[in-house]
């Protein structure tokens, strides 16, 4: 499946899928800041932040509970750790890291990322590509929050953070 998540300003972006439904929204508090809000049409809300001061650990949290751990490890990747235990690994690809992979513990590929810079509007909008085999493409959840990821991932590697 296609997805695209069209960014404003960086601090806002909208998932909309091919046929552009709606399908929740990625909202910074401030710029370059660590703290997001991730939006869905049924009025669902979950908060994204940093879990310590060097911004290497993040979490995601609905209504206070914990969703999910993202932590950066050495080779500049997002180990992201599910409530369920479930385990993922977001990571850079490319050699100009044009390319971002959500992959599964066999470590095979989900979820692709292509960020594209929109200069009118000095913001990113991503074309996302899934595997139809796998539910987490589905997820209007987990797509929001590898966007997260991915910005997260590009504001570390520019020291913007």
């Amino acid at each position: 499946m296609r997805y695209t998540a069209k960014g404003i300003h960086n601090r806002h972006f909208e998932l909309v899928d091919s046929t552009e439904t709606a399908m929740g929204k990625l909202d910074y508090t401030s710029w370059f800041s660590t703290k997001a809000e991730v939006l869905l049409p049924n009025g669902d809300k979950y908060e994204i932040g940093k879990s310590n001061i060097w911004h290497t650990m993040l979490h995601m949290t609905k209504d206070g509970a914990e969703k999910c751990t993202m932590k950066y490890n050495w080779k500049a990747q997002i180990i992201i750790t599910m409530e369920g235990g479930t385990t993922y690994m977001l990571k850079p690809k490319g050699f100009f890291h044009s390319t971002y992979v959500l992959m599964n513990e066999q470590e095979q590929e989900i979820i692709t990322l292509h960020p594209d810079f929109q200069w009118a509007k000095l913001s990113f909008n991503y074309a996302i590509e899934t595997n139809d085999n796998y539910t987490e493409g589905n997820d209007p959840v987990m797509l929001l929050l590898l966007l997260y990821c991915t910005n997260h991932m590009k504001q570390m590697q520019s020291g913007a953070v």
